[in-house]
């Protein structure tokens, strides 16, 4: 069996480009593929294969409690969307489950105004969490210390901070602050911008822009896995792009060959930096791999030598920055001396903000040591 490389060029190549008002989407293909045998968690419930439930009748908000009751093993997706039982959740990290195995999974609530029982288990949904949420969700993670089950709890009061932020900039209501709640209510404008754009059934990855700027890459080791992830995952690029578009814009794509071009820099840009890698056991089967910079989150999960799952999602540092609430500023405001900047974060121009941002990255990475 080949062992494959971490984010590798070489193996890495764009089968197609479909392109629909603002959004790009390049399908990937990433060998070796179908290498490895699992399916996806929503092929298992489908089948009757998987019961998730809370981990006791009085549930933990940040944990759950997952049943793999087949033979086969198991694929969730960093971002998955579980709903019912006390409030939906998402998950935090992707997991390869073994056969016929229980286990505890960390998670988090996107759901913030229920905390009582619809249902006595979870069910599946045909969302994934935006991307704001995974990214930060992710960062969390990487400057977790250890490697424990502590390792995989991230903030969640940022959580539902982006969800409500999302809310705010959709215009939509939602009596229990829910994720799925935007995704319903907005569910046929997204339809409009993501609707033309169709599976190529030899593909296991895909590369999305929006506005012509890279957003983000995901690869699966198997087509299938990737067919099961295609239109949620559209769903959330369409939310992603309505999201940071929120006042109307000119729309523009990319050509081919720039986006060959940006696809192909940035998942070399991680093998520039590899001394700055957290790994750490997966909460699964397999090994993890992060790493933050001041322009990506990366994210591989292996298992046998061989790509699972892999994530890149670019960080928005403009929007980030102008986003950020009174809280953070203040506690920026805290660190400014320490980490030498001159000028008030809040007055800091756009063209700069990058820069800053860089900074604060390294400043948080460098106490949590």
């Amino acid at each position: 069996m080949q062992t494959q490389s971490l984010f590798s060029t070489v193996d890495t190549s764009i089968v197609d480009v479909q392109r629909q008002g603002a959004i790009t989407i390049a399908q990937l293909c990433h060998k070796p593929a179908n290498s490895l045998e699992y399916i996806s968690i929503h092929n298992a419930f489908r089948t009757n294969s998987v019961k998730v439930e809370e981990v006791s009748e009085s549930g933990n908000v940040n944990e759950l409690f997952l049943t793999n009751l087949s033979n086969k093993y198991l694929f969730i997706m960093d971002g998955d969307i579980l709903k019912g039982a006390k409030q939906n959740r998402v998950v935090n990290t992707s997991i390869l489950v073994a056969p016929n195995k229980k286990m505890i999974i960390p998670v988090s609530c996107v759901e913030q105004g229920r905390w009582g029982y619809r249902s006595d288990k979870f069910r599946p949904s045909d969302e994934v969490a935006h991307g704001k949420i995974r990214r930060e969700k992710s960062m969390n993670i990487f400057f977790n210390k250890g490697c424990g089950r502590e390792k995989y709890q991230t903030n969640q009061s940022q959580v539902w901070d982006n969800v409500e932020e999302s809310m705010d900039q959709l215009g939509v209501f939602s009596s229990t602050a829910s994720h799925s709640d935007v995704f319903r209510e907005k569910r046929k404008d997204f339809t409009k911008l993501i609707n033309k754009i169709t599976l190529n059934k030899n593909a296991n990855g895909l590369a999305y822009f929006v506005n012509g700027t890279l957003s983000g890459i995901e690869i699966f080791n198997r087509n299938d896995v990737y067919a099961d992830y295609f239109e949620k995952l559209k769903y959330a690029i369409a939310m992603d792009s309505e999201i940071k578009f929120s006042t109307k814009v000119e729309s523009y794509g990319i050509s081919d060959d720039k986006a060959k071009e940006d696809i192909l820099y940035c998942i070399d840009d991680f093998n520039s930096q590899l001394e700055n890698i957290d790994s750490c056991e997966g909460v699964g089967l397999g090994v993890e791999s992060r790493l933050v910079t001041d322009k990506e989150v990366y994210y591989d999960l292996t298992y046998q030598k061989q790509t699972v799952h892999q994530s890149i999602l670019v960080i928005d540092c403009i929007n980030r920055l102008n986003r950020l609430d009174k809280l953070r500023y203040q506690r920026m405001r805290a660190v400014k001396d320490d980490i030498k900047i001159d000028k008030d974060p809040i007055a800091i121009p756009a063209n700069e903000k990058v820069s800053f941002y860089t900074k604060i990255l390294k400043y948080f990475r460098s106490s949590n040591e």
